[in-house]
């Protein structure tokens, strides 16, 4: 069958085939246990240390044995088998979610009577995302039991789907639009904060959640997905919950659970990956890969969306540069985050225009907004920001607009991607990388060659990509990321790639022509 009819059917079928489909990859997820592995997470959880309690909640018409491979995941990795519990509502999320939230209070106080802890942790997928919040919003007391609130998939703005499902009470709630809804995003859509710390997860192959950015919070820590996953995934997705494993620990550092730790005569086997010795200098050649920082991303509400390390000044770097990013003149952001999320992910912080004007000024706002976020007290940006360090780029009608900010003194290098120029490559003030696609119908190479040979006042790269046409950006990741690397980072790894005479790119088949004028052949290499 192919995706297009899948679709349909699934379309046709509505949220009792999803149950379905999500029950069977939840049970395939849990076949793989024998009786060793159980008794080894046994071993595990009795030596385990004191976590607040974690509360699994699964979605629309969801039963507990949804989130069990959650749970495992949990205990595996030293949580005490009864701190972890999956549960659901007495209607299944079907009924009102308001409701539902005020069971989820009922649920929580049963939860820190038994365990004696003072606070939660509650996971949440897909509509129990909203009933948690309600919970939060119009529960008195709810913000003084929670610690962290996780968002698996949230429709928190609505989303298109809906429609196939408005004869359940709690999807007509969250349709796009509905009354329910906005009651609760008025106000602050993450009450309780600081004290309750707000995290959701998307993915751009969600599209029960559809547009995906419906599942971000403002004010929350807003993260994608390390991998492109269905709605039905997120449960049982590894990559999904190490994100909120990782933040549960980070949490912990910072504020110690209230409940005393267990003495144990044995330790569990940790293993520890260690990351670079110091990441904004240096990954080891490692462009194309996910760097070392977990990322997320915010919109001001003011045309800038800023993706950025979760916590900057971490991993060696103490600040990080700043990337200024502008979308092709009929694209939209979403298009764009998987370059955005890997350049952040390799400490830089992107201040992207979420329009799609051709020139600096959108771009430019972004960098007075994260310039004003390190000045800012009680920013996560607050001393963290290099502003001495700012590189720009975009996409077609964006990356004319990357050229005009290379004009403005605050602006170090550009690398624009099949850029249509409307200012003039000699107003530029430092290096700049133009690349064109081979076999770009939109904007053909000569098109590109025009600023490249305006700029002959700094170093200037004009790189055709061999193959590609106007939309094959996901191939230029390293290449993107190694530029602004080794202009805002220093990073000498990335100097051979473009510089000297023996460069790789001089040589590399993947351009079909590589050419560098006076001043880029007269930057030493490597």
């Amino acid at each position: 069958m192919s995706t297009k009819n899948a679709r349909a059917v699934i379309r046709r079928r509505g949220p009792a085939l999803l149950a379905v489909l999500t029950s069977v990859a939840a049970a395939v997820s849990l076949v793989g246990f024998s009786s060793q592995a159980s008794a080894g997470l046994a071993d595990a959880a009795s030596a385990a240390v004191e976590h607040d309690p974690v509360l699994i909640i699964p979605g629309m018409g969801g039963t507990t044995q949804y989130m069990e491979p959650m749970k495992t995941k949990f205990v595996a990795a030293g949580w005490r088998s009864d701190r972890v519990e999956t549960w659901t509502d007495s209607k299944s999320m079907n009924g009102d979610l308001t409701t539902a939230g005020q069971e989820i209070g009922q649920k929580v106080d049963e939860v820190l009577g038994r365990t004696k802890a003072s606070k939660v942790v509650l996971v949440t997928w897909s509509a129990s995302t909203l009933a948690a919040r309600s919970y939060l919003k119009k529960v008195t007391g709810a913000q003084d039991k929670v610690s962290l609130y996780f968002s698996m998939a949230g429709p928190h703005h609505g989303t298109t789907t809906a429609s196939m499902c408005q004869h359940i009470v709690s999807c007509k709630q969250f349709a796009i639009g509905s009354p329910w809804l906005a009651d609760l995003n008025s106000g602050t859509e993450d009450p309780g904060s600081p004290g309750v710390r707000y995290t959701t997860q998307r993915s751009n192959c969600d599209w029960n959640v559809n547009p995906s950015t419906s599942a971000e919070l403002a004010g929350a820590t807003n993260l994608q997905t390390p991998t492109c996953i269905t709605h039905g995934s997120f449960p049982s997705d590894t990559g999904v919950f190490t994100q909120i494993k990782n933040i549960i620990i980070e949490h912990e550092k910072q504020t110690p659970t209230t409940t005393p730790t267990p003495t144990s005569t044995s330790s569990p086997t940790t293993t520890t990956t260690t990351p670079p010795a110091s990441p904004c200098s240096s990954v080891n050649g490692q462009w194309g890969t996910a760097g070392p920082f977990a990322v997320t991303s915010a919109s001001n509400g003011r045309g800038t969306t800023v993706v950025r390390p979760v916590n900057p000044g971490t991993l060696g770097c103490t600040t990080h540069p700043v990337v200024l990013w502008n979308n092709g003149a009929k694209s939209k952001l979403d298009r764009y985050l998987p370059l955005l999320n890997h350049l952040a992910s390799h400490g830089f912080v992107v201040a992207a225009a979420e329009g799609n004007a051709g020139n600096a000024a959108p771009m430019l706002q972004g960098l007075d907004y994260v310039t004003a976020e390190n000045n800012r007290a009680g920013s996560p940006l607050q001393g963290k920001v290099d502003l001495t360090n700012v590189g720009a780029t975009g996409h077609s009608f964006g990356g004319g607009a990357a050229i005009d900010a290379g004009a403005d003194p605050r602006v170090d290098t550009i690398a624009p991607i099949y850029p249509l120029a409307t200012t003039n490559g000699n107003r530029l003030r430092g290096p700049a990388l133009f690349i064109a696609g081979q076999n770009d119908p939109t904007i053909v190479p000569i098109v590109v060659r025009t600023p490249y040979n305006q700029a002959t006042q700094v170093p200037a790269i004009f790189a055709e990509q061999r193959g590609a046409d106007h939309y094959s950006i996901p191939a230029l990741h390293g290449t993107i990321t190694s530029w602004f690397r080794l202009h805002l980072m220093r990073d000498e790894q990335a100097r051979g790639l473009y510089f000297g005479p023996n460069c790789t790119y001089c040589s590399s088949q993947f351009w079909s022509i590589y050419e560098r004028n006076a001043k880029a052949q007269a930057v030493p290499g490597a």
